[in-house]
């Protein structure tokens, strides 16, 4: 249920709902972050694009570290529930990873700008772990019970089979531009299924 507060805004009462303005934040700070990183945003213009008060920023997620953290488990969080893991047809699965990097760009390079500014030991994407273990558990069940090869491990089979989904959108921009220019996205994704199918289809070689 929605909790609803009014409060004054230049001048005028508005309602204030606290679920539906972290939303906001959220996907104002996505954009704010994949354009300069933790380091190069500022809260003033990801509040004025949010249409709240920067103190609003603060009293919800503590900090800019706070936000970004939780930009982080928000992209994970949805991409748990919006792209379920299919052992059973991970070809199929690595096409939608594929269109979700192809439709938000912005959550690639947020990721990308956490590695580049946080990499060091402990810095971990919040609920990262969780995720990947959920996945990793999916494909080693499927191996147990002989719906994939076990020539992987487990592990490394989900990392090649998101290496793989990620291959244009992990590239160098003047890399990736030649390529896409050689084929259209349709392409790209038929490519990206294919690999993964063929991956699977040699594991027993």
């Amino acid at each position: 249920m929605s909790i609803e507060r009014s409060f004054k805004y230049n001048g005028r009462m508005v309602k204030r709902d606290p679920e539906s303005k972290k939303r906001q934040l959220l996907e104002a700070a996505l954009k704010e972050f994949s354009a300069y990183g933790l380091a190069g945003s500022r809260i003033d213009r990801i509040a004025e694009r949010a249409g709240c008060s920067a103190g609003l920023v603060y009293t919800y997620f503590g900090s800019k570290d706070g936000l970004f953290d939780a930009v982080l488990n928000d992209i994970v969080d949805q991409t748990v529930t919006n792209i379920p893991i299919t052992p059973e047809d991970l070809p199929e699965y690595a096409g939608r990873l594929f269109d979700a990097a192809e439709q938000h760009p912005d959550v690639a390079r947020v990721v990308m700008w956490h590695r580049l500014e946080r990499g060091g030991a402990g810095q971990q994407i919040p609920g990262g772990s969780d995720a990947a273990r959920h996945k990793i558990d999916a494909i080693r069940s499927a191996q147990e019970a002989g719906k994939l090869p076990s020539h992987f491990d487990a592990e490394q089979l989900m990392l090649l089979v998101q290496s793989i989904a990620s291959l244009w959108t992990s590239q160098p921009p003047e890399i990736a531009e030649l390529v896409a220019a050689k084929s259209d996205r349709d392409r790209r994704r038929a490519t990206v299924v294919e690999a993964v199918r063929r991956l699977l289809a040699n594991s027993d070689d």
